[in-house]
């Protein structure tokens, strides 16, 4: 089934994120304003049409020199996972492995990318967290553009534009989410609708999917640990 494959997957993001994670952006170096990564450990309530409701967890986490990112999901009949391990450069984030897998019935495929795969653009995983900092800086408005490879090294790109930010209740206080419009080049009859945190870069507090007009699937901010999120618990 190629579009339960697509559904765990490319969330992330993702690809994100699901066959939603329409995740794109240049590999430009992060302006020291940007906010740097910080430890998180996330759950996320994902629906998709047709499909049973998800938990997806989201830890992000640093482990030595660099950071690790990951991301998985299960239903009752598939699980999809993926990882990723990037550094700091402190102007940039530099992509070092990637890795993905997903069952369905029983049956799955993974798929991975070396750190010389990885050096003219990031993985999804890293590209989020890449993309919700240039999100946080400010600099682009409208016309941004975004290119990441996918989990088969295929490059995507495609074109966001900040919208105005969103109140979002997180931990009981509400914060503003710099939120963003994506489309994919010739295919702007489907858009996704991205709302970051404000202060940790890569954490999602809200997405949604449409095709011509229909929502496809919608992500929401169920549960946050920033405390006990430090290592790969």
């Amino acid at each position: 089934m190629p579009n339960a494959h697509r559904a765990l997957s490319r969330l992330s993001l993702t690809g994100l994120l699901v066959s939603l994670v329409l995740l794109a952006a240049t590999w430009m170096p992060a302006k020291a304003q940007a906010g740097a990564p910080q430890a998180f450990d996330a759950r996320y309530h994902l629906s998709v049409d047709g499909w049973p409701d998800a938990t997806i967890r989201h830890h992000l986490y640093r482990e030595g020199d660099h950071w690790l990112s990951d991301m998985r999901a299960r239903v009752a009949i598939a699980e999809g996972q993926e990882t990723a391990r990037f550094a700091d450069d402190g102007d940039r984030l530099r992509s070092l492995s990637y890795s993905s897998g997903y069952t369905l019935f029983g049956m799955g495929k993974r798929y991975s990318l070396a750190r010389d795969e990885l050096t003219r653009l990031p993985d999804r995983q890293t590209a989020l967290v890449a993309l919700a900092q240039q999100v946080q800086e400010g600099a682009c408005q409208s016309d941004c553009r975004f290119s990441y490879l996918d989990h088969k090294g295929e490059t995507e790109t495609l074109v966001w534009r900040r919208l105005a930010a969103v109140p979002i209740e997180v931990d009981d206080k509400t914060v503003p989410a710099p939120t963003i419009e994506l489309t994919e080049p010739g295919k702007e009859d489907r858009r996704m609708i991205m709302s970051f945190h404000p202060r940790l870069p890569g954490l999602l507090l809200g997405l949604s999917y449409d095709k011509r007009g229909e929502r496809i699937s919608e992500l929401s901010l169920m549960a946050l640990d920033t405390e006990g999120a430090t290592d790969a618990n």
